[in-house]
């Protein structure tokens, strides 16, 4: 059957059941004539205990686990439960503590002395040491990426400088067999950072505030999203048509403005 049936038996999107094919938990056979992914019935059936197990709370890498036989499906059930119990917990104890807040007669931040609902301060941030590794894990993902970035954009700007003055006219940029497919004029070796700069740097901002992106997930969404476009800027055959689609619009357009004058 095709990825549309597979959804329409599922119910589940088909970029769903892509990601699990990436993650190599399915692998559904070729079809020889035409190429095509052809999903068997057991496929179906495994793609809804993957989705299932996922809405219980179980990492990717658990299902993978069970799935090779490295773990059983109780044994990871039995640890799942555990951390459930755990996590509701610490749930509970949050919805205690906002209880007893929310008793006061009026509470505002200003007003807040955190020692008057925690009584011994340094255990109660040692139990609650999930909450700032997560922190610390969005610290990294933000900075982490940037200075990556900053980086690699640094260091091709210094070699691109270094080794300008010793290239030809035109590089080659692609290769296959061993033989240059696409050459472009050596300049590309700085323009190729500069768009990266303007599209990390500039258009980075616009995307975060025109999709309201105001929450961690968003600054997920939003840093994949930029650094997708800068691999496609890296891809030298796509901007080249790019440019040549955006100069050939300008050059009609102007045309057009000339004639009608």
């Amino acid at each position: 059957m095709t990825i549309k049936d597979v959804e329409e038996r599922t119910g589940l999107s088909r970029s769903n059941v892509r990601f699990y094919e990436k993650e190599k938990l399915i692998e559904p056979s070729r079809n020889e004539r035409n190429g095509y992914r052809d999903y068997s019935e057991n496929d179906v059936e495994n793609i809804k205990k993957i989705a299932y197990l996922r809405t219980l709370g179980i990492s990717i890498e658990d299902i993978r686990s069970i799935i090779s036989g490295k773990v059983t499906l109780q044994e990871t059930l039995e640890r799942q439960n555990e951390v459930l119990k755990s996590q509701i917990t610490d749930l509970h104890k949050a919805k205690l503590m906002c209880e007893k807040m929310l008793d006061e007669e009026s509470i505002s931040y200003e007003k807040l002395q955190v020692e008057q609902y925690v009584t011994e301060l340094h255990d109660y941030w040692k139990d609650n040491q999930i909450v700032f590794k997560l922190d610390s894990v969005s610290f990294l993902h933000i900075w982490g990426s940037m200075l990556t970035w900053t980086t690699i954009t640094i260091l091709c700007l210094i070699i691109g400088t270094l080794s300008y003055s010793k290239l030809p006219t035109e590089i080659p940029v692609q290769w296959s067999k061993g033989a240059s497919t696409s050459l472009v004029n050596k300049n590309w070796i700085f323009i190729c950072p500069v768009i990266c700069i303007l599209i990390r740097y500039l258009l980075k901002p616009l995307f975060y505030v025109k999709l309201q992106m105001n929450n961690y997930y968003g600054e997920i969404i939003t840093e994949y999203l930029t650094n997708y476009m800068c691999f496609i800027v890296l891809s030298v055959e796509t901007t080249k048509k790019f440019f040549k689609k955006i100069s050939t619009h300008l050059l009609l357009s102007q045309c057009g403005f000339c004639l009608t004058s």
